[in-house]
């Protein structure tokens, strides 16, 4: 282990301190500002837009200052996201825009059930301790070696695999301990006592939690449930296009943009952020003794994993029957009405509350009190979300703002893959400044009016934009794992601003070639 002078060691701690308490202080003063200036200027939006000549039929004209109201409180969060989203939809049967069923008819759409069964396996997993078993397994594999370098690689991988199942945010959470305690493993086995080594690891340490936290936005593309804006863009396809893509579909795009992405990220933190070593001797030992703490496989991990194992071949049975049958075939039909994904995911999850843990005490792999800690805000965030898009198609809106817009276009608009372009490029950082359930919840239902007002397929537009709606790197506030990750203190803001602006370039440009060109091969655009 190496050795510095105490003395100076605790003028660094103390100066990294005071440094982090002022950051943090003049973030938390940003915060409340940009929230006094929404509480402020979304009624004014409001009421502006009611007395406006807007040219506009009442119920959209109506709607339309509803919608400029939630998008203030959205981006300068005044009050809670999930607020905002039920407060939109409401206003909206008190002022005639919708009666009350039609409103809030989306909040129990399927696929928010989809979200809602897979957030309780999620939460069955992580009770079992079954998530971090898993992601210290990959970090121990012989490949590994003790090798910095390869470390941050894996633990990269699991933040991505963990995202595509489970809430990014949680994924996060749970395996940035892993990453800091990493960190300050290699740091004491980091030969020599020269400052220089020492700041070689501080760096190696800020690009080994950003590739965490990038990898697990990423992860969240893959999915149809690893991110709330992939439900939302499912949901109106479904609704307004007439266009249903099932678990396989889905993933037989986003998976492949999404690894492109993650290998461009671990290539690019692999030049910004090398490993200060080659090889530490004893960093195996290390987490391997993480391991053995955990002790073996419990029961309760075993039944989390079962019912997990079960989801998933739920999820993706439509389309394997269908590819081994044929479209026709009466199996396959029932496959795709039967096996619809909220279904089999609330029935995954029902088992959790049947199947016991095994531990003795009576209780199930899930207990209840468990159950109620799931993020029912990105629930409701997500049903709000829903409705608003909708009514934005049935009163018109919609298709109003897709006319401004391809008039704001100009020729960009004759041309689709132009107009692709640009939706991603906005899309991309436009999540930079507010949430990316809120923005897609604005974005998409637009999107596909311009669409049809044009003639044009919507999906590879929507399928693009929706997986730029996860590429937001430059900022704390862009998503909860850049939030998160910045709060360890490890990172400093000019670090992920630079990092996080060439990724959100790399990201946008493999998100548009995919679409461009990965669409029409699968048949989907």
């Amino acid at each position: 282990m190496s050795y510095r002078p105490p003395v100076a060691e605790e003028r660094t701690t103390e100066d990294r301190t005071t440094e982090d308490r002022t950051t943090e202080e003049r973030r938390a003063r940003a915060d409340a500002l940009r929230r006094r200036l929404g509480l402020l200027l979304a009624p004014i939006a409001f009421v502006a837009l009611l007395v406006a000549p807007l040219g506009l039929d009442p119920p959209a004209h109506r709607l339309a200052a509803i919608v400029a109201l939630a998008v203030i409180l959205w981006v300068s969060e005044a009050i809670p996201l999930a607020a905002t989203a039920l407060l939109a939809p409401s206003l909206a049967v008190v002022m005639g825009v919708a009666t009350a069923q039609d409103a809030l008819a989306p909040i129990a759409s399927p696929l928010i059930f989809l979200f809602l069964g897979g957030f309780m396996i999620a939460r069955g997993l992580q009770t079992q301790g079954m998530d971090r078993r898993a992601a210290l397994w990959l970090l121990s594999r012989d490949f590994i070696g003790g090798r910095p370098g390869r470390v941050l690689i894996a633990l990269a991988v699991a933040g991505f695999i963990g995202s595509m199942w489970i809430s990014n945010t949680a994924t996060a959470a749970m395996l940035l301990p892993v990453a800091l305690g990493l960190v300050a493993a290699i740091d004491a086995f980091v030969p020599g006592d020269q400052d220089r080594l020492h700041e070689s690891v501080r760096r190696y340490g800020s690009g080994m939690v950003l590739a965490l936290a990038y990898a697990c936005s990423l992860g969240g593309m893959a999915t149809p449930i690893g991110t709330a804006p992939n439900v939302i863009a499912l949901d109106l396809l479904d609704r307004q296009a007439g266009i249903h893509l099932d678990f396989f579909e889905w993933m037989s795009f986003a998976l492949p943009v999404a690894l492109t992405c993650l290998i461009g990220l671990l290539l690019w933190i692999r030049v910004r952020y090398p490993a200060p070593i080659e090889r530490i001797e004893g960093l195996t030992a290390a987490v391997e003794e993480q391991q053995r703490e955990l002790g073996p496989l419990s029961r309760g991990e075993t039944r989390s994993l079962l019912v997990f194992a079960l989801a998933v071949i739920g999820w993706l049975a439509p389309s394997i029957i269908g590819l081994a049958l044929g479209g026709e075939h009466p199996t396959t039909l029932w496959a795709r009405a039967g096996l619809n994904e909220g279904i089999v995911a609330v029935l995954a999850a029902s088992l959790l509350f049947i199947i016991p843990s095994g531990k003795g005490d009576g209780e199930p792999v899930l207990p209840w009190s468990e159950a109620i800690r799931i993020d029912w805000g990105t629930l409701y965030l997500l049903g709000g979300g829903l409705a608003l898009g909708k009514l934005m198609f049935d009163t018109g809106l919609a298709a109003a703002l897709a006319d401004g817009a391809l008039t704001l276009a100009g020729p960009i608009a004759d041309s689709p893959l132009g107009l692709l372009a640009l939706a991603t490029l906005l899309m991309t950082y436009l999540t930079e400044i507010a949430s990316n359930t809120a923005t897609t919840s604005m974005m998409v239902p637009v999107l596909l009016a311009i669409a049809t007002k044009l003639g044009i397929d919507p999906l590879p537009m929507i399928l693009c934009v929706t997986l730029a709606a996860s590429n937001a790197f430059m900022l704390p506030v862009s998503t909860p794992p850049n939030a998160i990750v910045y709060g360890s203190g490890h990172i400093r803001l000019g670090e992920m601003l630079r990092t996080g602006f060439a990724l959100d370039l790399l990201g946008f440009f493999v998100i548009l070639a995919c679409g461009a060109l990965l669409l029409p091969l699968l048949g989907l655009g």
